[in-house]
């Protein structure tokens, strides 16, 4: 599943089909495709120099960064994997998409609607592990994409060596099912972490039932072609739908507020999950406290964002933490510090030198179908120097010491997660 984005472009250009099976005409289809994706990467790179974000000086390398993350993304989805012959492909740290969470392991297949597949495999020490299906794109505005099915942790059931199997079909199947509608095409699975130092991920497979020991065909022209039409495409979409999301909902909201929890299963969340969101605009001197309460859930964080809707570096950094990595004060909540420079307390989420961002945060598997409106997440703009006043008198100093040994902890989970 490990690949640098050179030997993935290697190994979708360097498959040829036998000579007897091409055409000129096809040849030169495949040549005006290639073309047609370097100029979707051309134009998109123009889309984000004209865009606003990109006048402020701090968002204009991670633009760059963003749109190759976007590449390596549509390379792997559209050029490498294909629903007759289905791997999992990993979304991790190099490739930042959607306000992708910190503390997940999200793993990625492509489908055929209406046809049948087996996901199989064994839990880890995940928090949880939940399984969506998607036909399109749910969170491109007017796609028509929509979450065509779920199956949550809850609902999963597993052997009692660990081992779990999930039928993906059109009709019901006894036992873990997810319904394969004929519109589908692709499915999603959230591996999630809230321990760093303890949990390990799991393994997860996929099989076309009936198909297992087909050989597969070589690439020809003409399929290359239609492959790298489709990238070309969901390349235009994918690097203008984050930040357009950014810029009308996120950036809508007075900065350094958190808005209401809410439900983001209209734009391909998993259900039964909680979202709250805001931005911060801080200045050097500033600091955000954001307060929050533990809910009833087994899987709660918060997380920073740019503007593109990348997380922040999250193994060199902690620009997120989760409910266990959190401390607790004594009355109940946590207390957490956004800010630019380290001020010396456990729950600081580190801009990493940025003036603007967005806030996330998530809560997975509450029993209760309402937010509390009384546990609404808060936030309060301070100066970084006064931050002691605003915090309960039980904040603990955190020393230089112990936060390179948080650090180091954060980095060798993420290591463990996505090296192997």
């Amino acid at each position: 599943m490990k690949h640098s984005s050179i030997s993935l472009i290697a190994a979708a250009l360097a498959v040829a089909a036998p000579a007897s099976a091409q055409s000129p005409a096809n040849s030169r289809q495949l040549d005006a495709a290639w073309d047609e994706f370097q100029q979707a990467t051309a134009e998109s790179a123009t889309f984000l120099r004209q865009h606003p974000f990109y006048r402020d000086p701090e968002n204009r390398a991670s633009a760059y960064a963003y749109l190759a993350s976007m590449m390596l993304a549509r390379i792997e989805e559209d050029l490498i994997f294909d629903g007759d012959f289905p791997y999992f492909r990993v979304l991790d740290h190099r490739i930042r998409e959607g306000g992708d969470n910190p503390d997940q392991r999200y793993l990625i297949a492509t489908l055929n609607g209406g046809e049948t597949y087996r996901v199989w495999g064994r839990l880890g020490k995940n928090r949880r592990l939940d399984f969506q299906v998607y036909a399109g794109d749910p969170y491109v505005a007017g796609s028509g994409g929509r979450a065509a099915a779920a199956l949550s942790f809850e609902q999963l059931k597993v052997a009692p060596d660990g081992t779990f199997e999930i039928w993906l079909s059109p009709d019901k199947h006894p036992g873990n099912w997810l319904e394969n509608p004929k519109d589908a095409s692709q499915i999603l699975v959230r591996q999630i972490f809230s321990d760093w130092g303890s949990e390990t991920p799991g393994d997860v497979h996929i099989d076309r039932v009936g198909h297992e020991g087909d050989l597969k065909p070589v690439l020809t022209d003409a399929a290359m072609a239609m492959r790298l039409r489709k990238a070309a495409a969901d390349l235009r979409t994918h690097v203008q739908v984050w930040p357009t999301m950014v810029d009308t909902r996120y950036l809508k909201r007075a900065a350094n507020t958190i808005g209401e929890p809410f439900d983001p299963g209209a734009l391909g969340g998993v259900p039964g999950r909680f979202m709250a969101s805001g931005n911060f605009n801080l200045a050097p001197d500033e600091a955000l406290i954001v307060r929050t309460w533990p809910m009833s859930g087994n899987y709660q964080g918060i997380q920073l964002a740019d503007l593109w809707f990348s997380s922040l570096e999250y193994a060199n950094r902690q620009t997120s933490l989760t409910g266990d990595q959190a401390a607790r004060s004594a009355d109940g909540s946590y207390y957490f510090v956004i800010a630019g420079r380290d001020p010396g307390v456990p729950n600081w989420l580190d801009t990493t030198g940025r003036q603007r961002g967005v806030i996330l945060l998530r809560y997975d598997g509450m029993s209760e179908k309402m937010f509390n409106p009384a546990q609404y997440p808060t936030a309060t703009k301070v100066k970084l120097t006064e931050i002691r006043k605003y915090l309960p008198k039980d904040t603990p100093a955190i020393s230089e010491e112990q936060r390179g040994k948080s650090m180091a902890e954060r980095r060798r989970h993420v290591q463990l997660r996505f090296d192997n």
